[in-house]
Protein backbone atom coordinates (compact mmCIF):
# COMPACT_ATOMS: atom_id res chain seq x y z
CA UNK A 1 0.00 0.00 0.00
CA UNK A 2 1.17 3.57 -0.61
CA UNK A 3 2.02 5.99 2.17
CA UNK A 4 -0.97 7.95 3.44
CA UNK A 5 -0.87 11.60 4.46
CA UNK A 6 -3.98 11.47 6.65
CA UNK A 7 -6.86 9.27 7.80
CA UNK A 8 -9.13 10.40 4.96
CA UNK A 9 -6.58 9.24 2.39
CA UNK A 10 -6.41 5.82 4.06
CA UNK A 11 -10.20 5.47 4.04
CA UNK A 12 -10.36 6.55 0.40
CA UNK A 13 -7.75 3.97 -0.57
CA UNK A 14 -9.58 1.27 1.39
CA UNK A 15 -12.75 2.06 -0.55
CA UNK A 16 -11.04 0.94 -3.76
CA UNK A 17 -11.23 -2.68 -2.62
CA UNK A 18 -15.00 -2.53 -3.17
CA UNK A 19 -15.13 -0.10 -6.08
CA UNK A 20 -17.40 -2.37 -8.11
CA UNK A 21 -19.80 -2.88 -5.21
CA UNK A 22 -19.92 0.84 -4.52
CA UNK A 23 -20.68 1.60 -8.16
CA UNK A 24 -23.46 -0.99 -8.24
CA UNK A 25 -24.85 0.35 -4.94
CA UNK A 26 -24.93 3.85 -6.42
CA UNK A 27 -26.77 2.58 -9.51
CA UNK A 28 -29.34 0.83 -7.32
CA UNK A 29 -29.79 4.08 -5.41
CA UNK A 30 -30.50 5.85 -8.68
CA UNK A 31 -33.03 3.14 -9.51
CA UNK A 32 -34.72 3.91 -6.20
CA UNK A 33 -34.91 7.63 -6.91
CA UNK A 34 -36.24 6.93 -10.42
CA UNK A 35 -38.94 4.75 -8.88
CA UNK A 36 -39.66 7.45 -6.30
CA UNK A 37 -40.17 10.06 -9.03
CA UNK A 38 -42.30 7.58 -10.97
CA UNK A 39 -44.35 6.87 -7.86
CA UNK A 40 -44.94 10.59 -7.27
CA UNK A 41 -45.94 11.01 -10.91
CA UNK A 42 -48.36 8.06 -10.80
CA UNK A 43 -50.00 9.08 -7.52
CA UNK A 44 -50.32 12.70 -8.68
CA UNK A 45 -51.83 11.53 -11.98
CA UNK A 46 -54.32 9.22 -10.26
CA UNK A 47 -55.45 11.90 -7.78
CA UNK A 48 -55.63 14.57 -10.46
CA UNK A 49 -57.80 12.36 -12.68
CA UNK A 50 -60.03 11.16 -9.84
CA UNK A 51 -60.54 14.48 -8.03
CA UNK A 52 -59.46 17.56 -9.99
CA UNK A 53 -60.38 16.94 -13.62
CA UNK A 54 -63.89 17.70 -14.81
CA UNK A 55 -64.20 14.22 -16.27
CA UNK A 56 -63.18 11.99 -13.38
CA UNK A 57 -61.26 8.82 -14.25
CA UNK A 58 -60.25 6.09 -11.82
CA UNK A 59 -57.10 3.95 -12.20
CA UNK A 60 -57.64 0.72 -14.10
CA UNK A 61 -55.98 -2.64 -13.57
CA UNK A 62 -52.92 -1.70 -15.66
CA UNK A 63 -52.45 1.43 -13.55
CA UNK A 64 -52.57 -0.54 -10.31
CA UNK A 65 -50.13 -3.12 -11.69
CA UNK A 66 -47.78 -0.33 -12.77
CA UNK A 67 -47.96 1.19 -9.27
CA UNK A 68 -47.30 -2.22 -7.69
CA UNK A 69 -44.33 -2.77 -10.02
CA UNK A 70 -42.86 0.59 -8.99
CA UNK A 71 -43.17 -0.36 -5.31
CA UNK A 72 -41.62 -3.78 -5.89
CA UNK A 73 -38.71 -2.45 -7.96
CA UNK A 74 -37.94 0.22 -5.36
CA UNK A 75 -38.06 -2.34 -2.52
CA UNK A 76 -35.90 -4.80 -4.49
CA UNK A 77 -33.37 -2.06 -5.26
CA UNK A 78 -33.22 -1.09 -1.57
CA UNK A 79 -32.74 -4.74 -0.55
CA UNK A 80 -30.05 -5.28 -3.18
CA UNK A 81 -28.29 -2.09 -2.11
CA UNK A 82 -28.22 -3.31 1.49
CA UNK A 83 -26.80 -6.72 0.52
CA UNK A 84 -24.17 -5.24 -1.78
CA UNK A 85 -23.24 -2.69 0.88
CA UNK A 86 -22.67 -5.48 3.39
CA UNK A 87 -20.52 -7.36 0.87
CA UNK A 88 -18.47 -4.23 0.21
CA UNK A 89 -18.07 -3.63 3.92
CA UNK A 90 -16.78 -7.17 4.48
CA UNK A 91 -14.23 -6.83 1.65
CA UNK A 92 -12.95 -3.48 2.88
CA UNK A 93 -12.79 -4.52 6.54
CA UNK A 94 -10.89 -7.67 5.56
CA UNK A 95 -8.47 -5.50 3.58
CA UNK A 96 -7.99 -3.17 6.56
CA UNK A 97 -7.47 -6.12 8.88
CA UNK A 98 -4.92 -7.56 6.46
CA UNK A 99 -3.25 -4.14 6.28
CA UNK A 100 -3.00 -4.01 10.09
CA UNK A 101 -1.78 -7.61 10.39
CA UNK A 102 0.87 -7.03 7.72
CA UNK A 103 2.15 -4.05 9.74
CA UNK A 104 2.07 -6.08 12.95
CA UNK A 105 3.99 -8.96 11.35
CA UNK A 106 6.47 -6.49 9.86
CA UNK A 107 7.08 -4.86 13.23
CA UNK A 108 7.07 -8.19 15.10
CA UNK A 109 8.40 -7.63 18.62
CA UNK A 110 9.13 -4.03 17.65
CA UNK A 111 5.38 -3.49 17.82
CA UNK A 112 5.84 -3.02 21.54
CA UNK A 113 5.77 -0.77 23.52
CA UNK A 114 4.11 1.55 20.97
CA UNK A 115 1.19 -0.91 20.64
CA UNK A 116 0.45 -3.27 23.50
CA UNK A 117 -1.46 -6.56 23.08
CA UNK A 118 -4.85 -5.26 24.24
CA UNK A 119 -4.62 -2.26 21.91
CA UNK A 120 -3.73 -4.43 18.92
CA UNK A 121 -6.54 -6.87 19.78
CA UNK A 122 -9.09 -4.04 19.98
CA UNK A 123 -7.86 -2.59 16.70
CA UNK A 124 -8.06 -5.89 14.80
CA UNK A 125 -11.47 -6.87 16.15
CA UNK A 126 -13.76 -4.29 17.77
CA UNK A 127 -12.52 -1.13 16.08
CA UNK A 128 -12.41 -2.48 12.52
CA UNK A 129 -15.66 -4.46 12.90
CA UNK A 130 -17.48 -1.31 14.03
CA UNK A 131 -16.88 0.22 10.59
CA UNK A 132 -19.63 -1.82 8.91
CA UNK A 133 -21.97 1.17 8.81
CA UNK A 134 -19.40 3.46 7.25
CA UNK A 135 -18.35 1.13 4.44
CA UNK A 136 -21.78 -0.45 3.85
CA UNK A 137 -23.95 2.67 4.06
CA UNK A 138 -22.07 5.96 4.30
CA UNK A 139 -19.67 5.48 1.39
CA UNK A 140 -22.36 4.78 -1.27
CA UNK A 141 -24.62 7.38 0.38
CA UNK A 142 -22.01 10.09 -0.31
CA UNK A 143 -22.61 9.74 -4.04
CA UNK A 144 -26.36 9.36 -3.67
CA UNK A 145 -26.55 12.49 -1.50
CA UNK A 146 -25.51 14.43 -4.61
CA UNK A 147 -27.12 12.43 -7.42
CA UNK A 148 -30.56 11.79 -5.88
CA UNK A 149 -31.34 15.44 -4.95
CA UNK A 150 -30.06 16.50 -8.38
CA UNK A 151 -32.45 14.07 -10.07
CA UNK A 152 -35.36 15.40 -7.99
CA UNK A 153 -34.44 19.00 -8.82
CA UNK A 154 -34.50 18.13 -12.52
CA UNK A 155 -37.86 16.35 -12.18
CA UNK A 156 -39.45 19.21 -10.22
CA UNK A 157 -38.07 21.78 -12.70
CA UNK A 158 -40.49 20.46 -15.33
CA UNK A 159 -43.37 21.65 -13.12
CA UNK A 160 -42.03 24.72 -11.28
CA UNK A 161 -39.04 27.03 -11.40
CA UNK A 162 -39.36 28.25 -7.78
CA UNK A 163 -39.54 24.91 -5.95
CA UNK A 164 -36.16 23.78 -7.35
CA UNK A 165 -34.69 27.06 -6.11
CA UNK A 166 -36.16 26.40 -2.64
CA UNK A 167 -34.51 22.99 -2.73
CA UNK A 168 -31.17 24.50 -3.73
CA UNK A 169 -31.17 27.21 -1.04
CA UNK A 170 -32.36 25.00 1.83
CA UNK A 171 -30.28 21.90 1.00
CA UNK A 172 -26.95 23.31 2.41
CA UNK A 173 -28.51 23.65 5.88
CA UNK A 174 -28.49 19.88 6.37
CA UNK A 175 -24.79 19.17 5.56
CA UNK A 176 -23.73 22.38 7.36
CA UNK A 177 -25.15 21.30 10.70
CA UNK A 178 -24.11 17.72 9.96
CA UNK A 179 -20.46 18.83 9.76
CA UNK A 180 -20.73 21.08 12.83
CA UNK A 181 -22.06 18.26 14.96
CA UNK A 182 -19.66 15.83 13.26
CA UNK A 183 -16.56 17.60 14.54
CA UNK A 184 -17.71 17.12 18.11
CA UNK A 185 -18.69 13.52 17.38
CA UNK A 186 -15.21 12.81 15.99
CA UNK A 187 -13.59 14.03 19.23
CA UNK A 188 -15.99 11.94 21.29
CA UNK A 189 -15.26 8.89 19.13
CA UNK A 190 -11.50 9.28 19.64
CA UNK A 191 -11.98 9.56 23.39
CA UNK A 192 -14.21 6.47 23.33
CA UNK A 193 -11.53 4.43 21.56
CA UNK A 194 -8.94 5.57 24.10
CA UNK A 195 -11.17 4.49 26.98
CA UNK A 196 -11.70 1.10 25.32
CA UNK A 197 -7.95 0.65 24.89
CA UNK A 198 -7.30 1.57 28.51
CA UNK A 199 -9.95 -0.88 29.69
CA UNK A 200 -8.43 -3.64 27.56
CA UNK A 201 -4.92 -2.86 28.81
CA UNK A 202 -6.03 -2.90 32.43
CA UNK A 203 -7.99 -6.14 32.06
CA UNK A 204 -5.15 -7.93 30.23
CA UNK A 205 -2.59 -6.82 32.81
CA UNK A 206 -4.71 -7.84 35.80
CA UNK A 207 -5.57 -11.25 34.32
CA UNK A 208 -1.91 -11.89 33.57
CA UNK A 209 -0.96 -11.10 37.17
CA UNK A 210 -4.04 -12.56 38.84
CA UNK A 211 -2.01 -14.98 40.95
CA UNK A 212 0.14 -12.17 42.34
CA UNK A 213 -3.00 -10.13 43.11
CA UNK A 214 -4.51 -13.08 44.97
CA UNK A 215 -1.35 -13.54 47.01
CA UNK A 216 -1.29 -9.83 47.81
CA UNK A 217 -4.97 -9.86 48.79
CA UNK A 218 -5.76 -6.95 46.46
CA UNK A 219 -8.25 -8.65 44.13
CA UNK A 220 -11.19 -6.59 45.39
CA UNK A 221 -9.29 -3.31 45.05
CA UNK A 222 -8.26 -4.14 41.48
CA UNK A 223 -11.83 -5.21 40.74
CA UNK A 224 -12.94 -1.75 41.83
CA UNK A 225 -10.39 -0.22 39.46
CA UNK A 226 -11.71 -2.33 36.60
CA UNK A 227 -15.26 -1.26 37.46
CA UNK A 228 -14.17 2.39 37.53
CA UNK A 229 -12.52 2.10 34.11
CA UNK A 230 -15.55 0.28 32.69
CA UNK A 231 -17.70 3.17 33.97
CA UNK A 232 -15.40 5.63 32.19
CA UNK A 233 -15.89 3.64 28.99
CA UNK A 234 -19.67 3.55 29.53
CA UNK A 235 -19.81 7.32 30.02
CA UNK A 236 -17.68 7.83 26.93
CA UNK A 237 -19.98 5.57 24.91
CA UNK A 238 -23.05 7.42 26.14
CA UNK A 239 -21.43 10.70 25.10
CA UNK A 240 -21.04 9.37 21.56
CA UNK A 241 -24.67 8.20 21.54
CA UNK A 242 -25.92 11.57 22.80
CA UNK A 243 -24.13 13.33 19.98
CA UNK A 244 -25.54 10.81 17.52
CA UNK A 245 -29.11 11.46 18.69
CA UNK A 246 -28.46 15.21 18.71
CA UNK A 247 -27.23 15.02 15.13
CA UNK A 248 -30.35 13.11 14.06
CA UNK A 249 -32.64 15.57 15.82
CA UNK A 250 -30.98 18.60 14.24
CA UNK A 251 -31.16 17.04 10.78
CA UNK A 252 -34.82 16.11 11.17
CA UNK A 253 -35.60 19.63 12.39
CA UNK A 254 -34.05 21.42 9.43
CA UNK A 255 -35.40 18.87 6.96
CA UNK A 256 -38.90 19.41 8.35
CA UNK A 257 -38.52 23.19 8.07
CA UNK A 258 -37.36 22.86 4.45
CA UNK A 259 -40.29 20.61 3.53
CA UNK A 260 -42.64 23.00 5.36
CA UNK A 261 -41.38 25.92 3.25
CA UNK A 262 -42.39 24.06 0.08
CA UNK A 263 -45.74 23.05 1.60
CA UNK A 264 -46.51 26.62 2.75
CA UNK A 265 -45.57 28.02 -0.64
CA UNK A 266 -47.88 25.61 -2.46
CA UNK A 267 -50.67 26.10 0.06
CA UNK A 268 -50.63 29.88 -0.27
CA UNK A 269 -50.45 29.51 -4.05
CA UNK A 270 -53.60 27.36 -4.09
CA UNK A 271 -55.26 29.95 -1.81
CA UNK A 272 -54.44 32.49 -4.53
CA UNK A 273 -52.25 34.65 -2.28
CA UNK A 274 -49.78 34.99 -5.15
CA UNK A 275 -49.33 33.55 -8.60
CA UNK A 276 -45.60 33.22 -9.25
CA UNK A 277 -43.32 30.21 -9.40
CA UNK A 278 -45.07 28.20 -12.10
CA UNK A 279 -44.57 28.23 -15.84
CA UNK A 280 -48.29 28.48 -16.67
CA UNK A 281 -51.09 30.49 -15.11
CA UNK A 282 -51.08 28.27 -12.04
CA UNK A 283 -50.63 24.81 -10.58
CA UNK A 284 -53.02 21.96 -11.19
CA UNK A 285 -53.60 19.33 -8.52
CA UNK A 286 -51.13 17.10 -10.32
CA UNK A 287 -48.40 19.73 -9.90
CA UNK A 288 -49.04 20.28 -6.19
CA UNK A 289 -49.17 16.58 -5.29
CA UNK A 290 -46.12 15.82 -7.42
CA UNK A 291 -44.04 18.57 -5.79
CA UNK A 292 -45.23 17.77 -2.26
CA UNK A 293 -44.33 14.10 -2.68
CA UNK A 294 -40.88 14.98 -4.03
CA UNK A 295 -40.06 17.49 -1.27
CA UNK A 296 -39.36 14.98 1.57
CA UNK A 297 -37.62 12.65 -0.87
CA UNK A 298 -35.26 15.48 -1.82
CA UNK A 299 -33.97 15.76 1.77
CA UNK A 300 -34.10 12.01 2.50
CA UNK A 301 -30.57 11.16 1.18
CA UNK A 302 -29.11 14.20 2.96
CA UNK A 303 -30.84 13.20 6.20
CA UNK A 304 -29.64 9.64 5.83
CA UNK A 305 -26.06 10.74 5.23
CA UNK A 306 -26.31 13.05 8.24
CA UNK A 307 -27.58 10.21 10.40
CA UNK A 308 -24.62 8.12 9.21
CA UNK A 309 -22.10 10.92 9.77
CA UNK A 310 -21.22 9.61 13.24
CA UNK A 311 -20.17 6.38 11.45
CA UNK A 312 -17.74 8.51 9.49
CA UNK A 313 -16.43 10.00 12.75
CA UNK A 314 -15.83 6.48 14.09
CA UNK A 315 -14.14 5.47 10.83
CA UNK A 316 -11.81 8.48 10.92
CA UNK A 317 -10.82 7.65 14.51
CA UNK A 318 -10.04 4.05 13.58
CA UNK A 319 -8.19 5.18 10.44
CA UNK A 320 -6.05 7.48 12.57
CA UNK A 321 -5.24 4.49 14.78
CA UNK A 322 -4.31 2.42 11.73
CA UNK A 323 -2.27 5.35 10.44
CA UNK A 324 -0.26 5.40 13.68
CA UNK A 325 0.50 1.72 13.15
CA UNK A 326 1.46 2.34 9.52
CA UNK A 327 3.71 5.28 10.41
CA UNK A 328 5.39 3.24 13.13
CA UNK A 329 5.98 0.47 10.58
CA UNK A 330 7.40 2.87 7.99
CA UNK A 331 9.68 4.54 10.53
CA UNK A 332 11.05 1.17 11.50
CA UNK A 333 11.49 0.17 7.85
CA UNK A 334 13.33 3.40 7.08
CA UNK A 335 15.47 3.24 10.20
CA UNK A 336 16.29 -0.42 9.72
CA UNK A 337 17.74 -0.38 6.22
CA UNK A 338 19.82 -3.52 6.33
CA UNK A 339 23.55 -3.50 5.75
CA UNK A 340 26.23 -6.12 6.17
CA UNK A 341 27.89 -6.38 9.57
CA UNK A 342 31.21 -8.20 9.74
CA UNK A 343 31.86 -10.75 12.52
CA UNK A 344 32.42 -8.91 15.78
CA UNK A 345 36.02 -8.54 16.96
CA UNK A 346 35.97 -5.27 18.90
CA UNK A 347 33.13 -3.19 20.31
CA UNK A 348 33.46 0.44 21.37
CA UNK A 349 31.20 3.35 22.31
CA UNK A 350 32.16 6.93 21.51
CA UNK A 351 30.34 9.59 23.56
CA UNK A 352 27.32 7.29 23.44
CA UNK A 353 23.97 8.47 24.81
CA UNK A 354 20.82 6.36 24.77
CA UNK A 355 17.20 7.41 24.99
CA UNK A 356 15.03 9.50 22.73
CA UNK A 357 16.62 11.82 20.18
CA UNK A 358 17.24 15.13 21.92
CA UNK A 359 16.33 13.63 25.31
CA UNK A 360 19.09 11.19 26.35
CA UNK A 361 18.64 9.48 29.69
CA UNK A 362 22.30 9.62 30.69
CA UNK A 363 25.43 11.55 29.87
CA UNK A 364 27.84 10.46 27.15
CA UNK A 365 29.82 7.26 27.79
CA UNK A 366 32.88 5.82 26.10
CA UNK A 367 34.34 2.34 26.47
CA UNK A 368 36.09 -0.32 24.43
CA UNK A 369 35.85 -4.11 24.52
CA UNK A 370 37.73 -6.95 22.87
CA UNK A 371 37.16 -10.70 22.86
CA UNK A 372 37.03 -12.01 26.43
CA UNK A 373 36.42 -8.60 28.07
CA UNK A 374 33.79 -8.13 30.76
CA UNK A 375 32.11 -4.75 31.31
CA UNK A 376 29.93 -3.92 34.33
CA UNK A 377 27.18 -1.30 34.06
CA UNK A 378 26.74 0.23 37.49
CA UNK A 379 24.33 2.84 38.79
CA UNK A 380 21.14 3.29 40.81
CA UNK A 381 17.72 2.33 39.52
CA UNK A 382 16.52 4.72 36.84
CA UNK A 383 19.99 5.76 35.75
CA UNK A 384 19.49 4.29 32.25
CA UNK A 385 21.23 0.90 32.38
CA UNK A 386 18.38 -0.97 30.69
CA UNK A 387 17.99 1.76 28.06
CA UNK A 388 21.71 1.58 27.32
CA UNK A 389 21.53 -2.20 26.94
CA UNK A 390 18.53 -1.82 24.62
CA UNK A 391 20.53 0.61 22.52
CA UNK A 392 23.57 -1.67 22.33
CA UNK A 393 21.25 -4.57 21.41
CA UNK A 394 19.85 -2.54 18.52
CA UNK A 395 16.35 -2.29 19.99
CA UNK A 396 16.54 1.51 20.33
CA UNK A 397 18.22 4.09 18.09
CA UNK A 398 21.27 5.93 19.38
CA UNK A 399 20.38 9.36 20.79
CA UNK A 400 23.89 10.83 20.50
CA UNK A 401 27.38 9.52 19.81
CA UNK A 402 28.04 6.23 18.11
CA UNK A 403 28.70 2.51 18.39
CA UNK A 404 31.92 1.27 16.77
CA UNK A 405 32.14 -2.30 15.52
CA UNK A 406 35.65 -3.39 14.57
CA UNK A 407 36.71 0.27 14.65
CA UNK A 408 33.93 1.51 12.32
CA UNK A 409 30.94 3.59 13.39
CA UNK A 410 27.95 1.34 12.67
CA UNK A 411 24.21 1.80 13.02
CA UNK A 412 23.10 -1.37 14.80
CA UNK A 413 19.44 -0.35 15.16
CA UNK A 414 17.18 -3.15 13.91
CA UNK A 415 19.99 -4.82 11.98
CA UNK A 416 19.43 -8.54 11.47
CA UNK A 417 23.16 -9.05 10.98
CA UNK A 418 23.74 -7.57 14.43
CA UNK A 419 20.94 -9.56 16.08
CA UNK A 420 22.57 -12.77 14.88
CA UNK A 421 25.79 -11.91 16.74
CA UNK A 422 24.39 -10.92 20.13
CA UNK A 423 22.51 -12.47 23.00
CA UNK A 424 20.34 -10.28 25.22
CA UNK A 425 18.74 -11.28 28.50
CA UNK A 426 16.49 -8.56 29.89
CA UNK A 427 15.15 -8.29 33.45
CA UNK A 428 11.90 -9.89 32.29
CA UNK A 429 12.85 -12.47 29.66
CA UNK A 430 10.43 -13.20 26.83
CA UNK A 431 9.32 -16.83 26.55
CA UNK A 432 7.03 -18.40 23.96
CA UNK A 433 3.81 -20.21 24.81
CA UNK A 434 5.43 -23.43 23.64
CA UNK A 435 7.67 -26.27 24.80
CA UNK A 436 11.02 -25.67 26.45
CA UNK A 437 12.63 -27.16 23.32
CA UNK A 438 10.92 -24.60 21.08
CA UNK A 439 11.86 -21.81 23.44
CA UNK A 440 15.50 -22.85 23.20
CA UNK A 441 15.81 -23.58 19.49
CA UNK A 442 13.67 -20.72 18.10
CA UNK A 443 13.11 -22.66 14.89
CA UNK A 444 16.69 -23.87 14.45
CA UNK A 445 17.90 -27.44 14.75
CA UNK A 446 19.87 -28.63 17.79
CA UNK A 447 20.40 -32.07 19.28
CA UNK A 448 19.11 -32.96 22.73
CA UNK A 449 22.68 -33.13 24.00
CA UNK A 450 23.30 -29.56 22.87
CA UNK A 451 20.09 -28.40 24.50
CA UNK A 452 20.92 -30.13 27.80
CA UNK A 453 24.44 -28.73 27.73
CA UNK A 454 23.08 -25.20 27.36
CA UNK A 455 20.61 -25.84 30.19
CA UNK A 456 23.45 -27.14 32.35
CA UNK A 457 25.43 -23.97 31.70
CA UNK A 458 22.43 -21.98 32.93
CA UNK A 459 22.10 -24.18 36.04
CA UNK A 460 18.64 -25.50 35.15
CA UNK A 461 19.21 -28.85 33.41
CA UNK A 462 18.18 -30.95 36.44
CA UNK A 463 14.89 -29.09 36.84
CA UNK A 464 13.98 -29.45 33.14
CA UNK A 465 14.72 -33.18 33.18
CA UNK A 466 12.45 -33.60 36.20
CA UNK A 467 9.46 -31.95 34.47
CA UNK A 468 6.82 -34.10 32.71
CA UNK A 469 8.06 -34.51 29.15
CA UNK A 470 11.39 -32.90 29.89
CA UNK A 471 12.36 -30.72 26.96
CA UNK A 472 8.84 -31.05 25.57
CA UNK A 473 7.21 -29.58 28.69
CA UNK A 474 4.98 -26.69 27.57
CA UNK A 475 5.27 -23.38 29.36
CA UNK A 476 3.27 -20.15 28.92
CA UNK A 477 4.71 -16.85 27.79
CA UNK A 478 5.00 -15.80 31.44
CA UNK A 479 6.86 -18.96 32.44
CA UNK A 480 3.92 -21.10 33.49
CA UNK A 481 4.59 -22.74 36.86
CA UNK A 482 8.27 -21.85 36.74
CA UNK A 483 9.61 -19.24 39.14
CA UNK A 484 11.00 -15.97 37.86
CA UNK A 485 14.57 -17.18 38.34
CA UNK A 486 13.86 -20.49 36.56
CA UNK A 487 12.27 -18.72 33.59
CA UNK A 488 15.24 -16.39 33.45
CA UNK A 489 17.69 -19.28 33.41
CA UNK A 490 15.80 -20.96 30.53
CA UNK A 491 16.12 -17.70 28.60
CA UNK A 492 19.82 -17.63 29.51
CA UNK A 493 20.24 -21.22 28.30
CA UNK A 494 18.79 -20.07 24.98
CA UNK A 495 21.50 -17.40 24.84
CA UNK A 496 24.25 -19.91 25.61
CA UNK A 497 22.87 -22.33 23.01
CA UNK A 498 23.18 -19.83 20.16
CA UNK A 499 26.73 -18.83 21.22
CA UNK A 500 26.66 -15.08 20.54
CA UNK A 501 29.80 -13.01 20.13
CA UNK A 502 28.41 -10.41 22.58
CA UNK A 503 26.31 -11.16 25.64
CA UNK A 504 24.15 -8.40 27.18
CA UNK A 505 22.67 -9.18 30.59
CA UNK A 506 20.34 -7.02 32.69
CA UNK A 507 20.39 -8.02 36.37
CA UNK A 508 20.63 -11.77 35.61
CA UNK A 509 21.38 -12.75 39.23
CA UNK A 510 18.65 -10.66 40.85
CA UNK A 511 16.36 -13.70 41.32
CA UNK A 512 19.09 -16.21 42.20
CA UNK A 513 20.34 -17.32 45.59
CA UNK A 514 24.00 -16.81 46.43
CA UNK A 515 25.21 -20.33 45.56
CA UNK A 516 23.30 -20.43 42.27
CA UNK A 517 24.51 -16.94 41.42
CA UNK A 518 28.11 -17.98 42.06
CA UNK A 519 27.73 -21.02 39.78
CA UNK A 520 26.10 -18.81 37.17
CA UNK A 521 29.00 -16.33 37.27
CA UNK A 522 31.41 -19.22 36.77
CA UNK A 523 29.58 -20.16 33.57
CA UNK A 524 29.89 -16.55 32.42
CA UNK A 525 33.62 -16.75 33.08
CA UNK A 526 33.77 -19.88 30.93
CA UNK A 527 31.88 -18.03 28.20
CA UNK A 528 34.34 -15.12 28.19
CA UNK A 529 37.37 -17.44 28.31
CA UNK A 530 36.10 -18.88 25.04
CA UNK A 531 36.28 -15.40 23.48
CA UNK A 532 32.85 -13.97 24.17
CA UNK A 533 32.32 -10.32 25.17
CA UNK A 534 30.13 -9.58 28.18
CA UNK A 535 28.26 -6.42 29.21
CA UNK A 536 26.20 -6.84 32.34
CA UNK A 537 24.14 -4.57 34.59
CA UNK A 538 24.23 -5.58 38.25
CA UNK A 539 23.68 -4.16 41.74
CA UNK A 540 25.55 -6.90 43.63
CA UNK A 541 28.74 -5.45 45.12
CA UNK A 542 30.35 -8.89 45.32
CA UNK A 543 30.27 -9.26 41.54
CA UNK A 544 32.37 -6.15 40.78
CA UNK A 545 35.67 -8.02 41.05
CA UNK A 546 34.50 -10.36 38.29
CA UNK A 547 34.63 -7.61 35.67
CA UNK A 548 37.66 -6.16 33.92
CA UNK A 549 36.06 -2.73 33.48
CA UNK A 550 33.16 -0.74 34.84
CA UNK A 551 30.85 2.04 33.65
CA UNK A 552 29.06 4.09 36.30
CA UNK A 553 26.07 5.78 34.71
CA UNK A 554 25.43 7.83 37.81
CA UNK A 555 28.94 9.39 37.60
CA UNK A 556 28.74 9.91 33.85
CA UNK A 557 27.12 13.33 34.23
CA UNK A 558 30.30 14.60 35.91
CA UNK A 559 33.08 12.41 34.50
CA UNK A 560 36.54 12.48 36.08
CA UNK A 561 39.49 13.84 34.20
CA UNK A 562 41.33 11.18 32.23
CA UNK A 563 44.25 9.88 34.21
CA UNK A 564 47.00 7.42 33.43
CA UNK A 565 46.95 6.20 37.02
CA UNK A 566 44.34 3.50 36.44
CA UNK A 567 45.41 -0.10 36.78
CA UNK A 568 45.95 -2.07 33.63
CA UNK A 569 42.95 -4.25 34.45
CA UNK A 570 40.56 -1.30 34.52
CA UNK A 571 39.23 0.60 31.47
CA UNK A 572 38.01 4.11 32.01
CA UNK A 573 34.48 4.89 30.85
CA UNK A 574 33.44 8.51 30.79
CA UNK A 575 32.61 11.53 28.69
Amino acid sequence: MPEFSNAAALLKHAGRYARGENLLSTLLGLVQVAMTISLAWLVATFLDGAVYQQVQTLPDTADWLTLAAVFLIRAAAAYGQSRIGNRASIKIRNALRGFALQRCFGLNIRLFPQFNPAEVSNLLTTEIDKQRGYFADFMPQKNLAVLMPLAIIIASAFVSWLVPLIFLFTAPLVPLFMVLVGFKAADASRANLQQLTRLGDLLADRLKNLQALQLAGSVEQEGDRLFEQSENYRRSTMSVLRLSFLSGTVLEFFSAISVAIVAVYLGLFFLEKYDFGSYAAGYAMFDGVFLLMLAPEFYQPLRKMGALYHDRSDAVSVAEHLLQLDQCYRRQQTAAEQHDIAPLQTLAASALQSGEAGQPVHAALSFSLQAGDRLLLNGPSGSGKTTLLDTLAGLRPVAQGGVLLNGQVTDVFRQQGWFRQIGYLSQKPELLFASIRDNLTLGQTFSDDELLAALAEAQIAELVQSLPGGLDYVISDSGGYLSGGQAQRIALARVFLHKPALLLLDEPTANLDQDTAAAFMERLAHYTRQGGMLIMASHRPGEQSFFSSEVSLAAAEHPPEHSAGHSAGQQEAGV
